[in-house]
């Protein structure tokens, strides 16, 4: 899982370096304190990032469910902190997460003169990708098909985002927003998700009108929810503009 901060180049040059030096070991260490809860290695920070693992050193089945449980936990501690920080004169700052599951290489590694423990691998890049992908959804989490596939069944929400190719990468993959925990406002989310399958589903099958439909019904319950916003623009460019006919519904990211 790679967490970052959003924002976070606002604050910094709201502060002086021994204040930006307190902000972020506060957070730094909340969030750390959040990982260690849900039983995550610590990889290491990036700045104002945080790069974790599960499965490692001691193997643990349910490592997919932790990882989502623990950026959930996350974004409710960030909007706690959130409110203190504002209360203080403060930028709003969020959190973006990318999650995947893949097998990786882990251990030490480096120099003769200074090795670091971490993981490597591909599947390690891709959820490196995924937390920079949200932002061509306005979401704050994010993970791969492997790991959904592995959330089936459990107390945790999601929903079908795209056919991503990240990138770096030719084939797209499945990715899907991390929404949050079943129980937690159920009523919304039983009559937001058929119209949002719905848009999905027109989309695919080139309804631009249909899918744009499907979508604006969903923005009078969520205003600023984000994928529906997303599709409503990529439906209108499509309505001007068709894809070409061996089109697949991928959509090719660009950036990281």
């Amino acid at each position: 899982m790679f967490n970052d901060l959003a924002g976070f180049t606002t604050i910094s040059e709201l502060l002086t370096t021994e204040q930006l030096g307190a902000l972020m070991n506060e957070y730094l260490g909340e969030m750390t304190n959040i990982l260690f809860q849900f039983d995550g290695t610590l990889d290491k920070y990036i700045g104002d990032a945080v790069m974790s693992f599960w499965n490692h050193p001691s193997p643990q089945k349910d490592h997919a469910l932790r990882a989502a449980r623990c950026a959930i936990a996350m974004q409710r501690r960030l909007a706690e902190l959130r409110k203190t920080w504002v209360s203080r004169g403060l930028p709003v700052v969020s959190m973006r997460a990318g999650i995947n599951t893949a097998d990786a290489m882990v251990g030490f590694f480096g120099s003769s003169v200074q090795m670091n423990f971490t993981c490597l691998g591909d599947g390690v890049n891709l959820a490196s990708r995924l937390e920079g992908a949200n932002k061509a959804y306005h979401t704050l989490m994010m993970v791969s098909e492997s790991t959904d596939s592995r959330l089936a069944g459990s107390e945790i929400r999601t929903r079908f985002l795209d056919f991503l190719a990240v990138k770096g990468k030719t084939e797209p993959i499945r990715v899907f927003e991390l929404i949050g925990v079943r129980g937690e406002n159920d009523a919304i989310w039983e009559v937001v998700l058929p119209l949002y399958d719905r848009g999905i589903a027109r989309y695919l099958d080139r309804d631009w009108d249909g899918a744009g439909k499907a979508f604006h019904e969903i923005l009078k319950l969520i205003p600023d929810d984000g994928p529906s916003l997303t599709y409503i623009e990529r439906a209108a460019a499509f309505r001007g503009v068709p894809p070409p006919e061996n089109w697949d519904g991928r959509y090719i990211l660009k950036t990281k």
